[in-house]
């Protein structure tokens, strides 16, 4: 019997990438999985949006799946996140007459940030859908038709595996869909960052193709096994950004793997989000000191503070001010400035 998957996606106001996402879900080749899509608080048309797409009246394309596709009728089962959260027998009745080609929408009443967002849907699955599998899945991306399959196969390979990710791809990368995007992730204690990448930005050319662990696997798309879900959920201290790396170092911590799993292949568009919140810099830094301060030593962290201070601030206000010279792109820094000293004020008084 096939292992039964779960794919969360967060969305908030940007459905017409969530429903290129749907569709490109829609034509896996895995039969055993369901759809929980949850709304982050959308203000614009985005519930609307669903209710039509799973009525069949919206057409989707994109430069992955193929352009003009029409979308066909889907059970639509909508709840509120109170409803979600209750599991009523009711609810779970619902759940259980769903197909792999229909499709869950939970509704948030606001904005609760990525970590608990992506939560939400997390515990509905377990609690509801009973699945082995938990995917994680950004709302702007598109999968290969075969993602799942390779993944739940490596997955089944090893019981200690609690975390697999594929090899991510630049949705348009100057035109091309060939270049890398995330390859695995290393954690660099003593670099600017922390934590990177690897092979972003290279053309994909096959160098990349052996799998195996990894030191932290993207958000943007990471298979948890139900057994470290249960046992933890991602960090809501995470509002946008860290929360992957953290989960990453925790399962580690808690003897399960991490695996890259190169024959697994999704495109994303990458920095959606962040340009709809006014961010020229892809990092939440108030998030960034957490991360550090959370889960690696104080001379670790007080040597990150000094490097923000020496050399991160003013190249940052230089992008801010220089290359933004909009108001929204200075009311987001200076916010980004305020949350940071504030916390890290009081993280200095509590350590």
């Amino acid at each position: 019997m096939a292992q039964r998957v779960a794919i969360v996606i967060l969305s908030w106001n940007g459905w017409k990438d969530t429903l290129q996402c749907l569709q490109s879900i829609y034509r896996n080749t895995y039969d055993a999985f369901r759809v929980v899509l949850v709304d982050n608080g959308s203000s614009d048309e985005s519930i609307a949006k669903f209710r039509e797409y799973c009525r069949g009246g919206v057409e989707i394309g994109s430069s992955v799946i193929s352009s003009g596709t029409q979308a066909r009728q889907r059970h639509l089962l909508e709840i509120t996140r109170n409803n979600a959260e209750a599991s009523s027998g009711s609810i779970k009745t619902a759940a259980g007459s769903l197909s792999k080609d229909d499709l869950v929408l939970i509704t948030n009443e606001l904005n609760y940030g990525f970590s608990e967002g992506c939560n939400i849907g997390m515990r509905f699955s377990l609690s509801v859908l009973d699945v082995d599998y938990i995917l994680l899945l950004n709302n702007d991306t598109t999968v290969a038709s075969d993602f799942l399959d390779e993944l739940v196969k490596v997955g089944d390979s090893d019981k200690r595996i609690g975390i697999l990710g594929p090899k991510i791809l630049y949705y348009d990368y100057c035109g091309r869909n060939d270049v890398i995007w995330f390859a695995g992730g290393v954690i660099e204690p003593w670099r600017e960052k922390f934590f990177s990448h690897i092979g972003g930005a290279e053309i994909d050319t096959g160098q990349f193709d052996s799998g195996g662990d990894t030191e932290w696997s993207s958000g943007a798309a990471i298979l948890i096994k139900k057994e470290l879900a249960k046992t933890a959920l991602l960090n809501p201290v995470y509002k946008f950004g860290m929360e992957d790396v953290e989960y990453c170092l925790k399962a580690r911590k808690l003897g399960y793997r991490v695996v890259y799993v190169p024959s697994a292949k999704i495109w994303h568009k990458g920095g959606v989000s962040w340009r709809k919140l006014g961010r020229r810099v892809g990092r939440d830094m108030t998030s960034h000191f957490y991360l550090l301060r959370e889960n690696s030593t104080s001379v670790v962290y007080l040597w990150h503070v000094a490097l923000f201070f020496a050399i991160l601030l003013p190249k940052w206000a230089v992008i801010y001010y220089g290359e933004g010279g909009d108001k929204k792109t200075m009311r987001a820094f200076l916010e980004d400035m305020r949350r940071l000293l504030g916390y890290m004020i009081r993280s200095s008084v509590n350590r």
